[in-house]
């Protein structure tokens, strides 16, 4: 199972280029993530943990939002408020960053008929991950994805 290897050219730098561009427009707040994980899946419907994603990023929100509700203001300092609310937004942030550009080249693998998971190294994607996509493209293994997305975002933050 060896990578799909092609001259790295301007298109393909476009391309890196438009999908940083799009991982950063979607990754400006909570409610930004959790929409476009929702509509990748919608799209993309054998990428499971997309769909988990996004309520996973929905549930951080509520938590996020809790925060500012009366209990919480009342067993917690401002400080120690914040603290919690940065680190899921840091947590989230950080995911986003690294699980939304392997869903946009699996997207864009799969409207071109080969693979393009070598691209994910622009991402600073992990190459244990990388492996793991060319793995999903050959066998179609949609459990083996899922624990290996679930793993990669824990590993991440």
């Amino acid at each position: 199972m060896s990578p799909c290897i092609f001259p790295f050219n301007n298109k393909l730098k476009g391309l890196i280029h438009r999908m940083k561009k799009l991982t950063e427009e979607h990754n400006m707040d909570n409610i930004s993530r959790t929409n476009a994980y929702a509509n990748y899946y919608e799209r993309n419907r054998e990428i499971t943990w997309a769909y988990l994603a996004s309520f996973v990023s929905r549930n951080a929100g509520w938590n996020m939002a809790d925060l500012h509700s009366k209990p919480f203001k009342t067993l917690l300092s401002v400080k120690q408020r914040l603290f919690i609310f940065t680190t899921y937004e840091r947590a989230n942030w950080l995911i986003f960053s690294d699980a939304y550009p392997q869903l946009l080249i699996y997207e864009e693998s799969k409207r071109r008929g080969i693979p393009l998971f070598s691209l994910l190294r622009h991402f600073h994607v992990s190459r244990w991950m990388i492996k793991e996509w060319f793995r999903f493209w050959y066998e179609k293994n949609p459990i083996r994805l899922i624990q290996a997305q679930i793993i990669n975002e824990q590993y991440v933050i």
